[in-house]
């Protein structure tokens, strides 16, 4: 592959080593598990959001305590 280059060898060289150690870095994703303590949290917050959906007449009942029965099984 050609292209035209209005930088000089040593820009290029610069170029190259910047992107070289990010192009050629090898992925590897790790998913850290949230903490017990921080899922609980953010599960907390979807039933305040769920709250307030219910009470504003989004959400019907029903579907609160299904949506809500549904988070705290998630905290076992």
């Amino acid at each position: 592959m050609e292209f035209e280059c209005f930088c000089d060898r040593l820009d290029a060289e610069r170029f190259y080593g910047f992107i070289s150690k990010i192009y050629n870095q090898v992925k590897v994703e790790k998913q850290i598990a949230p903490t017990k303590e921080a899922a609980s949290a953010l599960i907390f917050e979807q039933l305040e959001k769920l709250g307030k959906l219910r009470e504003n007449g989004i959400l019907t009942e029903e579907e609160f305590t299904e949506q809500k029965k549904k988070l705290l099984e998630q905290l076992s």
